[in-house]
């Protein structure tokens, strides 16, 4: 079995989990369904079944989903994407790479059980918007937070730029950040991109950096947030379950 197979498969027992554990299954089930940017329409026809079902799935109005409904849905969700290209489930692929937790590089990282607007997570994270404000009510799905001073001495160019291309609707944080502009430059450099962008212990942000943003669509802030310590306590804090 392939590496990416191998995530694949995780992926799918992780979904279905997250699914048979949640208290509102229907909600889980629309968290992923638009993580994977699928209309209940198109999710439906693959299903053989009408938009209303998952619609009340969804809403709640059905009863919670069997072990075949779940295994059906993930499998479907898995599927079409790989006719669409793969992009989510590439992105997971990156984004399940252990060595880069392992070597101290991503510092936190979570997945939330429902999504949360840019906007309320820079609110609870005290952050400066230098970028992007009008694209802060985009809806994220967690966080993904890298040690950049350690990423840049640890890694080599190829793992440095799948390390920024990791993340797909969820916001990037980059602590240990001297101005902002190599993170910016980065991501610039990546197919898939975060949606929110939040520097932390940086002094003056490079205007290219904010230029960068801007470019992207990716909105850009800068916590305000004392110490690491405080930054990954709060961001424990920040799923809105």
């Amino acid at each position: 079995m392939s590496y990416q197979s191998s995530v694949r498969d995780r992926l799918a027992r992780r979904i279905a989990g997250e699914i048979a554990l949640s208290d509102t299954p229907g909600q889980t089930m629309k968290m992923w369904r638009e993580r994977f940017r699928l209309p209940q329409i198109v999710l439906a026809e693959h299903l053989g079944i009408s938009p209303s079902v998952i619609s009340d799935y969804e809403s709640g109005r059905r009863k919670s989903p069997g072990t075949s409904t779940i295994r059906r849905f993930v499998h479907s969700l898995l599927t079409l994407d790989e006719r669409n290209g793969g992009q989510v489930v590439s992105a997971f692929v990156r984004l399940m790479d252990v060595s880069l937790v392992d070597l101290n590089i991503v510092l936190a990282m979570a997945d939330f059980t429902s999504p949360l607007k840019g906007r309320e997570f820079c609110k609870r994270l005290k952050c400066t918007v230098l970028a992007g404000e009008k694209h802060l009510d985009r809806e994220i799905f967690g966080y993904t937070l890298v040690d950049v001073e350690r990423a840049v001495k640890e890694l080599d160019s190829d793992a440095f730029l799948k390390l920024f291309g990791a993340t797909t609707e969820r916001c990037l944080l980059f602590t240990k950040v001297n101005t902002g502009r190599a993170p910016m430059i980065a991501i610039k450099s990546q197919e898939f991109k975060p949606s929110l962008v939040v520097l932390h212990g940086v002094g003056e942000v490079d205007r290219l950096a904010i230029e960068l943003a801007d470019q992207m669509r990716i909105p850009l802030a800068v916590s305000k947030i004392a110490n690491l310590d405080l930054l990954i306590k709060e961001l424990r804090g920040t799923d809105p379950s």
